[in-house]
């Protein structure tokens, strides 16, 4: 249930990002704050569920979980707006570039994941300020590729789910980024792309229009 209710509203989120994230930039930030909070939920889910709290063990608590940690998140993305820009693109960005690193086995200098990370963050703080300060074309290729992103990383792992039966595995795909295998990555990298395409080319025929 906590799975396709993420699913639904992650595509839906990041089709306004995709095809309106400039017309509607303040949504979709508030969008891409909601997505990290909801992974700030599972992981918080995951934590709190190894201990002796009656409420974590309830039916749809870990929905509720994550609903509230998006709803907060994404709340305040979209009060602070240009305020939490730069943090919300940073940390969007750095989690992106780090789940795929990840998931592409790319090999680095060094073994610890935090230097990883940091690097990561690094990168996305000069996409945040990229996205600040240059804004129109650097806003509508940023939320095409965010939105892609969002809609693929778990629309792609839900349907390979559904498909081998093993939902459970969502779970784990979602909090960690990682896309298991080959085809799914394959698949993912194709449907990125396309989405990325076809939501620039959307979002400059509105803006011109």
């Amino acid at each position: 249930m906590t799975m396709l209710v993420v699913t639904l509203l992650s595509v839906i989120g990041g089709a306004i990002c995709c095809f309106a994230g400039y017309r509607i930039f303040r949504v979709a930030l508030s969008v891409m704050g909601g997505c990290l909070g909801a992974y700030l939920g599972l992981l918080l889910f995951r934590y709190l569920s190894r201990y002796n709290i009656s409420f974590m063990h309830m039916e749809y608590s870990e929905l509720v979980t994550v609903l509230i940690c998006a709803v907060i998140l994404g709340a305040l993305a979209f009060g602070l707006y240009m305020k939490a820009l730069v943090a919300v693109v940073t940390l969007i960005s750095g989690w992106y570039l780090y789940s795929d690193s990840e998931s592409m086995g790319i090999r680095l200098p060094w073994n610890n994941p935090i230097i990883t990370l940091g690097i990561c963050l690094l990168f996305g703080l000069v996409i945040g300020f990229a996205v600040y300060y240059l804004q129109k074309w650097a806003i509508i290729i940023f939320t095409s590729f965010i939105g892609a992103k969002i809609i693929a990383s778990v629309l792609v792992p839900y349907l390979f789910a559904l498909i081998s039966g093993h939902q459970g595995e969502m779970v784990f795909k979602l909090i960690s980024g990682k896309i298991s295998g080959d085809t799914e990555l394959l698949i993912e990298l194709i449907s990125v792309l396309l989405l990325t395409g076809a939501g620039i080319a959307v979002q400059m025929s509105k803006k011109d229009s």
